[in-house]
C-alpha cells in the first residue's frame, strides 16, 4: 500500500512539474514564425533564443530574429521569466514586463514590446484552445468586451513574441503568428495556411509541368496521403522541414501511390517526385 501511494504521489509530481514546465516562455527549443504584411509583399521572421547574458547581476537569455531563413541572425534583445512574468530589454531600450502570465480575468497591467513601452492591457477573458492535441491557456486582451489580441500559454501573443499590442505603437505594417515550434515540432499553425515560410519579396515562382497531387492536406498523423501523378514517377522522396530525408521510394509501378505518416511527427513535410525524364516537382504537406 505504501508503495502505491508513493508511484501516485511520483506520477502526480511528475504530472506537475509538466505542467509548470508547459508554461514557460523562455526555452532554446522554441521558434516562432511571424509573418509580415507591409506595402512591399509579404515576408517571414524567424524568432528563436540562443545564448545568454547577464545585467546588473541577473541572469538574461539573448532573443534574435532572422529574416532570411536563418543565414543571418539580428540580436532583438534580452529575456528572463519570473513566476510566469517575462521581463524584456530591448535593443537600447529599458527592462519592463513583455507578459505576465499571471493576470485574471478583469484584469489589467502595462507592458512592453518591441517598439515602445507602459502599452495598457485588460484581460476580457481567459479560455483554454487546443493545438496538435494540446491543450493551453489563453487570455483574450481588449476592452469594452471586444477582443483585440490573445496570448497563448508557452506561445505568447498571437501577433508574434514581441510584437503583443503592436498596434498601439505603429499603424503599418501588421504581424500574424504563422507557426511555433517546440523541439522541432509544429504546436501551431495560422488557420488556413500550410506552409510555415511565406514570401513574395523578390520571388517570381516558377510551377514545373510534372503534375501531381496530395490528399489529403493536412494529414492527421497516422493516417495515410496518396498521390497522383500524371505519368509513372522514377522515384519519390519525402523530406522533413529541416531536410532530412523520412522516406524513399524507387520501385513504382503506377499512377497512384499512398505514403503512411505513423512514424512522422507533426510538421510540415516535402515531397519530390521525379519523373522519367529526369524532371522533378516538388510539394508540401502538413501532418496534425
Amino acid at each position: 500500500m505504501v508503495m502505491k501511494k508513493m508511484g501516485l504521489s511520483f506520477g502526480l509530481a511528475v504530472m506537475l512539474s509538466y505542467s509548470l514546465f508547459a508554461q514557460n516562455f523562455i526555452s532554446t527549443t522554441k521558434q516562432w514564425n511571424v509573418m509580415l504584411n507591409e506595402w512591399a509583399g509579404v515576408s517571414t521572421e524567424i524568432f528563436f533564443i540562443d545564448g545568454d547574458s547577464a545585467v546588473n547581476s541577473l541572469n538574461y537569455n539573448i532573443i534574435w530574429v532572422s529574416y532570411d531563413s536563418l543565414s543571418t541572425w539580428h540580436y532583438q534583445g534580452l529575456l528572463r521569466e519570473v513566476s510566469n512574468i517575462v521581463y524584456y530589454i530591448p535593443p537600447d531600450g529599458n527592462e519592463g514586463v513583455l507578459y505576465d502570465f499571471n493576470l485574471d480575468i478583469g484584469e489589467s497591467t502595462y507592458v512592453n514590446n518591441l517598439f515602445c513601452s507602459d502599452i495598457p492591457i485588460y484581460v476580457v477573458d481567459i479560455d483554454t484552445v487546443e493545438y496538435f492535441g494540446i491543450s493551453r491557456k489563453r487570455w483574450l486582451l481588449g476592452d469594452n468586451g471586444y477582443v483585440q489580441e490573445s496570448w497563448v500559454e508557452g506561445i505568447g501573443s498571437m501577433y508574434g513574441p514581441l510584437y503583443t499590442k503592436f498596434e498601439y505603437c505603429i499603424i503599418c505594417p501588421v504581424w500574424n503568428l504563422l507557426c511555433y515550434h517546440h523541439n522541432d515540432t509544429l504546436q501551431y499553425i495560422k488557420d488556413g495556411y500550410t506552409d510555415c515560410y511565406q514570401t513574395s519579396v523578390g520571388i517570381n515562382e516558377k510551377y514545373d509541368e510534372t503534375g501531381f497531387a496530395i490528399h489529403p492536406n493536412p494529414v492527421r498523423k497516422g493516417n495515410s496521403i496518396y498521390i497522383t501523378t500524371n505519368a509513372v514517377p522514377s522515384n519519390i522522396r519525402v523530406y522533413s522541414s529541416s531536410g532530412v530525408l523520412m522516406k524513399s521510394v524507387d520501385s513504382i509501378n503506377g499512377t497512384k501511390m499512398k505514403v503512411e505518416t505513423t512514424s512522422f511527427k507533426s510538421g510540415l513535410y516535402l515531397i519530390t517526385i521525379t519523373a522519367g525524364d529526369g524532371k522533378v516537382s516538388t510539394r508540401k504537406f502538413l501532418v496534425q
